[in-house]
């Protein structure tokens, strides 16, 4: 007799895993695994520790709903605040148990004759499972530019993604390819130490301030003491984000050109030179990528040891990099803030569904049922899948909105079933998705990581995230197949 099946495996100890894992526990499920391939917890958290690597969004909402934290240091917490956080959760919740480090799925088949799902591992193990949950981050998998002579260059290259935490750059002469979200927390970090540092800018991005400040210890132990005050830091924090700051990527709306004055005065406030400010003026319309917040990239460009490079990189030579103008610069470090590969979905991940359907054909036009279930994919959920990407707000709530809807599909199916989702709803649903975001602010001109080649939009989710919360309420079984 083999192993009896896990009820769910698990993919990933990131927030959705872990979210998906105290949830199952609170519905009387215990009987499952957290498959992580690292040896740590929370993510994209464990992943980036570059100097500087913090949220974009404001603490109190970049953390569960049912697990506030009153002792956050500061508005924007650093990665490894929100590492501990993760940690202190799965404390908490008693999770240890489930998880299994250094374990990484390979593959998974789904066999409809038993309805379990039979999955590999890198370690040769099987595992069979009635459920099969992924939690792999869309922000996962770095994204290395193609640059002719990367394999020469002498010195050491590093991703923003996959630090050294035992780099030391003090003194060094540092060239830094890219210059958006994670670029403009790491420049001025390593600023502070680096003899000369060279900023390498593709595209001028929209800047707004941050306004980061440290809660003070009396903010601190008011949250401590009365937790109704964390909810209503959280509430309007939120209310902000979703009811303000979302109307900038209405490319018709006053909003959108009051915070596109605002970030024009912030820089001309910031950069007197007329040269440099020039250079730093994007040429698209605010928010067709990503808005970066920052209170200190401007004044960090301005010391006398960093430099901004405008011209275009030719190639990667031993001593560092030539440009297309035939000036070298002659660096020991070569950092690729280049971000990640977020319209490919689950990039290492070998599925096979109903009748052969593979998950690597089904990501060359990646398309999800509500941003959770796929087509021939039965018994599985997608978390954070495709479309339900933010411009705007915290992807926690994404994530606890996803919880109902899968926990609904996971009780509804008898052992020896499995559902899956009608194509037709898959259809009418991306269509209605697709509709609506080309009329947003995202289907401009302007490239970015938002899009595949073609044009689409694959990743973002283009309403306020009450309205996706709202919809996941409840699962309309019309939607869907039982097996008998």
């Amino acid at each position: 007799m083999g192993a009896q099946p896990l009820t769910a495996l698990i993919i990933g100890a990131g927030f959705s895993g872990i979210a998906a894992a105290i949830k199952l526990r609170k519905a009387g499920i215990d009987d499952f695994i957290i498959a992580e391939k690292t040896d740590g917890i929370s993510g994209t958290w464990y992943d980036n520790i570059y100097p500087g690597a913090a949220c974009d969004i404001p603490s109190h909402l970049y953390s569960y709903s049912f697990a506030p934290n009153p002792n956050w240091s500061r508005r924007f917490s650093p990665s490894h605040e929100i590492r501990k956080y993760v940690e202190d959760i799965v404390e908490t919740y008693d999770l240890h148990k489930h998880i299994k480090a250094h374990t990484e799925i390979v593959s998974a088949r789904f066999d409809e004759n038993l309805a379990l799902w039979s999955v590999k591992t890198n370690k040769g193990e099987t595992i069979t499972t009635r459920f099969l949950i992924t939690s792999v981050a869309i922000l996962g998998t770095p994204n290395w530019p193609k640059i002719k002579g990367m394999n020469s260059f002498k010195g050491k290259q590093i991703h923003s993604a996959r630090w050294d935490k035992d780099l030391n750059l003090t003194n060094k002469h540092v060239a830094v390819i890219g210059s958006a979200a994670s670029a403009v927390q790491i420049i001025p970090k390593i600023a502070k130490t680096c003899k000369r540092v060279w900023v390498l800018q593709r595209t001028a991005n929209w800047i707004i301030p941050r306004m980061d400040r440290p809660y003070s210890q009396f903010e601190k132990s008011i949250f401590t003491h009365l937790p109704f005050t964390m909810k209503f830091t959280r509430l309007a924090m939120q209310a902000y984000l979703e009811y303000v700051f979302f109307r900038v990527f209405n490319k018709q709306g006053w909003i959108n050109r009051l915070f596109k004055n605002n970030a024009n005065k912030y820089r001309a406030r910031k950069i007197k030179d007329e040269s440099l400010r020039r250079k730093l003026t994007p040429d698209y319309p605010i928010g067709c990528k990503r808005i970066l917040l920052s209170d200190n990239y401007y004044d960090t460009l301005l010391q006398d040891n960093v430099e901004l490079v405008t011209d275009e990189v030719d190639r990667i030579t031993p001593k560092g990099i030539k440009l297309n103008n035939g000036q070298e610069i002659e660096a020991d470090i070569l950092v690729y803030a280049t971000g990640f590969k977020a319209t490919e979905f689950l990039p290492q991940l070998d599925l096979t569904g109903l009748a052969g359907a593979k998950l690597s054909d089904w990501r060359r036009h990646p398309k999800a049922h509500k941003g959770l279930v796929i087509e021939n994919m039965p018994n599985a959920f997608f978390l954070l899948g495709p479309n339900t990407g933010l411009g705007h707000a915290s992807m926690i709530l994404m994530i606890e909105a996803q919880m109902p809807y899968m926990l609904q599909l996971v009780q509804g199916v008898k052992p020896g079933q499995y559902f899956t989702v009608k194509p037709q709803a898959v259809r009418a649903y991306n269509q209605k998705i697709q509709t609506r975001l080309r009329t947003s602010i995202w289907a401009t001109s302007c490239q970015s990581w938002y899009k595949t080649e073609d044009g689409s939009i694959p990743t973002l989710w283009p309403d306020p995230t009450y309205s996706y919360k709202r919809m996941m309420r409840n699962v309309d079984w019309d939607e869907f197949m039982i097996s008998n």
